[in-house]
């Protein structure tokens, strides 16, 4: 395209490191989970995930729990984490993939360490503080409604006991379950603050964080040689299973700077501003649909917001930046859990051992009917 366009090489150059940023955050993000590797953070979580083993509705709290504040540091390596820690429990296949499910599909709500968000906003210029009160909140919203949803169908299936004990808690596992969410907190209002005092590119503010955040944590508890031994693992294990994504983030970052000014690329924005006219509606309906179709072929989403984003004008639609950006990412979070092909229904799938349909339409299907349709009309009342 860039050839036809007549830009020739330095237009190419342009477009295949418009995402460097991104595949930076997606890079050193994963550095974030070393300090809780260190602190004992998982051993503690496991010591509360056992506490509530004989009560379906309080272990699938703990588990979405563990994962919204998780999701955003880990990435899908979360829910590796927390299918590990629970590996010897014997929990229904259904039961686990509507947890793991709903859980880490939060998280792609609302996180400024998550590519998702990432992308999102730079393509749309939105500030992580302007957005965060959105997508935080339809998060907590939705969180809520897969507990409540979960409870009754627990009760359906008489899952639920009332035997528990606090047995195996120790003074240092509620004093790390206590720290954990006020560090993972205080680490997005860090980021949150930063953008508003620099004026920096959040992608950039968080990649620094990643790296200043471990350095911090081990000056404090001088741990360097075990800190040297993660960074090692981080550096054989994590990275080189990122070539696909690395990938995908370049060639999307090329075709959507080969769509602008293009012919195509001014029919899609007028195609979205003439629905948008009719009704936001129907427009916010049509980004949902049309994401989850072209996941379920084996598009990622980051193609389909990398051309879309780019070609829509929030201020032709008639609506924000910010109700633009949550429309998309409400889009992103349900096409994850549905598309069969997508890669974190994949790996719930293999986890489970139930076929990426099961989990995404049957196990999770009314799940994501019922928050599509609450998070569609919340939006269209703000719009």
């Amino acid at each position: 395209l860039t050839a036809w366009k007549g830009q020739g090489i330095e237009a190419a150059a342009q477009g295949i490191v418009s995402n460097l940023p991104l595949l930076t955050l997606l890079v050193l993000v994963p550095l974030l989970s070393i300090p809780f590797k260190m602190g004992g953070f998982f051993d503690s979580i496991l010591a509360y995930l056992k506490r509530y083993r004989n009560s379906p509705r309080k272990m699938f709290m703990g588990i979405t729990g563990v994962l919204f504040f998780l999701g955003p540091i880990l990435n899908l390596g979360s829910i590796r984490i927390v299918h590990d820690l629970l590996k010897d429990f014997r929990l229904n296949a259904a039961f686990l993939s509507k947890a793991y499910l709903i859980g880490f599909s939060t998280t792609i709500l609302w996180s400024p360490y998550y590519a998702a968000v990432g992308v999102t906003l730079l393509y749309l210029n939105v500030s992580i503080g302007d957005y965060m009160a959105y997508g935080f909140g339809l998060a907590v919203l939705f969180l809520v409604a897969g507990n409540v949803m979960l409870g009754m169908w627990a009760r359906k299936r008489d899952l639920e006991t009332d035997d528990e004990s606090g047995a195996g808690i120790t003074a240092a596992d509620r004093k790390r379950m206590k720290q954990l969410p006020v560090i993972i907190f205080s680490l997005m209002l860090v980021a949150i603050a930063a953008e508003s005092l620099t004026q920096w590119s959040m992608l950039v503010l968080v990649s620094l964080l990643a790296l200043l955040f471990p350095l911090l944590w081990v000056s404090v508890s001088k741990q360097w040689g075990l800190l040297k031994n993660h960074v090692v693992e981080y550096r054989n294990k994590s990275v080189p299973v990122m070539d696909n994504e690395i990938m995908m983030y370049i060639s999307a970052g090329f075709f959507g700077q080969s769509l602008r000014d293009t012919s195509f690329g001014e029919g899609i924005g007028l195609f979205m501003t003439k629905l948008a006219e009719i009704s936001f509606l129907w427009f916010a309906l049509f980004i949902l649909v049309a994401m989850v179709c072209v996941t379920f072929v084996g598009i990622h989403q980051v193609v389909f917001v990398t051309v879309f984003a780019t070609q829509m004008d929030p201020a032709a639609l008639g609506t924000t930046k910010e109700i633009l950006a949550i429309v998309i990412m409400l889009a992103w979070s349900a096409s994850s859990v549905l598309s069969p092909v997508n890669p974190i229904n994949l790996l719930v799938s293999g986890l489970v051992k139930r076929s990426s349909i099961q989990i995404g339409l049957r196990d999770n299907g009314l799940y994501l009917a019922l928050v599509s349709a609450m998070g569609i009309a919340i939006l269209t009342i703000f719009h």
